[in-house]
């Protein structure tokens, strides 16, 4: 098990303090999944979170285009990363299926625990929601400098006059 000072690195938990993550690591779970194993699978409900402590995973998409059938890589996690969260905050279905590309052991949060974590400490819960907001806002960020490097040349121009006819 990864200890507080581990967390207290990562992206998810940056800022809360020794006090707080004292009562957090009990509501973690420790999962391990070997090589290839999905740990989440699009279209599934999901009520967790996971932090990866050990090894990496590929983030899959499926096509539409292919009724589903086949998935695309969107991205590689790593130590540290979290997925899982958007289940957490929208409550859809997982958008993606997450696989393990090596050993992979993670941290689970669900969305019960992240609500005690509500009820008992509301400035640890805000400054974690916060920090949610501000990892979905880079990602976002990531996705709209995608976008706009494969948007045809000519799409930019047609947005444009949309705009200014409205």
């Amino acid at each position: 098990m990864k200890t507080g000072i581990f967390l207290q690195e990562q992206p998810l938990f940056g800022g809360v303090d020794d006090h707080a993550m004292s009562a957090i690591i009990p509501l973690l779970r420790e999962l391990e999944f070997a090589a290839g194993e999905a740990i989440v699978r699009e279209g599934e409900d999901g009520d967790s979170l996971f932090v990866i402590c050990r090894g990496s995973v590929e983030v899959l998409k499926a096509s539409p285009a292919a009724n589903g059938m086949v998935a695309t890589r969107i991205a590689v996690l790593n130590v540290g990363d979290v997925f899982g969260e958007m289940e957490l905050i929208d409550m859809q279905r997982r958008s993606a299926t997450v696989r393990a590309l090596e050993a992979v052991s993670v941290l689970a949060l669900s969305n019960g625990d992240l609500f005690r974590i509500y009820e008992s400490d509301m400035p640890t819960f805000t400054l974690i929601v916060l920090n949610l907001a501000r990892e979905l806002s880079r990602r976002l960020r990531s996705i709209d400098d995608l976008a706009v490097r494969w948007m045809p040349s000519g799409a930019d121009a047609d947005s444009s006059a949309l705009a200014s006819n409205h």
